[in-house]
């Protein structure tokens, strides 16, 4: 019972965010959260750094699937030590290429890509946890099963990546193209729920000139897809059925991110087959064969004591401490300034 009550109340928590977050957070109001003077000018005036919603909503997402893969982990038996060291291991690579690859893939210094750093991590956790398997087990005689580890990364990719959505629609970023440039039956469909940004900071609007265009609304599609792959590959792994949990959130995921490409207008590299796309098909590929071929093997998750494990105080700190790092690694615009002043209100002195 308390699988079926876990999984249908995070469906409910994640449909209420992100239907707020889709009507709300494209507005003008939803892209900075706070501005830090920095230095003062000879007008008296303050230049300041923006912090963004981007970087609010970047690291909730991410604490929020380390969160949730402490639960799957620790629901299966595997001590905290270890799954601290997967998930701590994994994030160190995958967090700073989400800059690097976005470098090298469209040339900017300053922008993120996070189905770049992804794709990466897609690529090395199938050998990194067959690693993993004979490390702690010839050093420390604990023994971890690599199938539900997989089906918990590409659990936790799916719904940590569909909250992370609300981060691009505050920013304005990874939008689709406009509905005047699509075939007229899709036109027609996203006519119903199109998105539409406001505010000159918004990427969409000074990077392609959007404002106030009914786009294709690429960023709720793939809050949806996601969440409800996410949610099925969650149910599956709580049954163990751990190909399935894999394969189901995996194929969707990246197969929507191969499709979404198609319905974007924001730079994806030069190339007509954007190196995205390629990416997902190779994910796609990947993925579901180390599904077929590594050992189908795990005890049946008892997600009473994976739960347990979130209410340790060490654990609840060095969550809160990680969001305050991925915040300011997210949240600090480099795109955008802003120049402020103070002054002292005389009725009220």
């Amino acid at each position: 019972m308390i699988n079926v009550i876990f999984v249908a109340g995070l469906a409910a928590a994640l449909s209420g965010v992100l239907l707020w977050g889709i009507r709300t957070l494209p507005a003008e109001r939803w892209q900075m959260i706070a501005a830090v003077p920095l230095t003062k000018n000879k007008n008296g005036e303050w230049q300041g750094l923006n912090l963004t919603f981007y970087g609010f909503f970047s690291a909730t997402a991410s604490v929020f699937g380390v969160g949730l893969m402490i639960v799957l982990l620790a629901s299966l038996g595997m001590p905290l030590t270890a799954a601290a060291a997967v998930i701590t291991t994994t994030m160190a690579i995958c967090v700073p290429a989400s800059r690097l690859i976005a470098r090298v893939v469209e040339g900017k210094r300053d922008t993120f890509t996070i189905a770049g750093a992804a794709f990466l991590g897609a690529l090395i956790l199938p050998p990194g946890l067959l690693l993993a398997r004979w490390m702690a087990w010839e050093w420390l005689e604990i023994r971890i099963h690599i199938m539900p580890m997989l089906a918990a990364a590409a659990i936790v990719y799916a719904l940590s990546e569909a909250i992370g959505r609300l981060a691009c629609l505050s920013f304005g970023c990874c939008y689709g193209k406009p509905l005047r440039e699509v075939n007229p039956w899709l036109s027609r469909l996203f006519g119903r729920f199109p998105l539409v940004f406001h505010g000159d900071t918004k990427k969409a609007i000074y990077a392609s000139g959007l404002a106030d265009e009914p786009l294709v609304p690429v960023q709720t599609i793939t809050a949806v897809v996601f969440t409800i792959s996410g949610l099925l590959g969650l149910g599956c792994f709580l049954a163990g059925h751990w190909r399935l949990a894999t394969i189901v959130p995996a194929v969707a995921t990246w197969g929507w991110r191969a499709t979404s490409e198609c319905l974007r207008s924001d730079y994806r590299g030069s190339s007509r087959t954007s190196a995205y796309q390629l990416m997902a098909l190779i994910a796609i590929a990947y993925l579901a064969t180390m599904a077929s071929i590594l050992p189908n093997q795990g005890p049946v998750p008892n997600l009473t004591a994976g739960l347990a494990q979130l209410r340790s105080a060490g654990v609840i700190v060095a969550l809160e401490l990680l969001w305050v790092v991925l915040f300011l690694f997210y949240g600090r615009s480099r795109v955008t300034g802003s120049v402020m002043s103070f002054h002292v209100v005389a009725e009220r002195v």
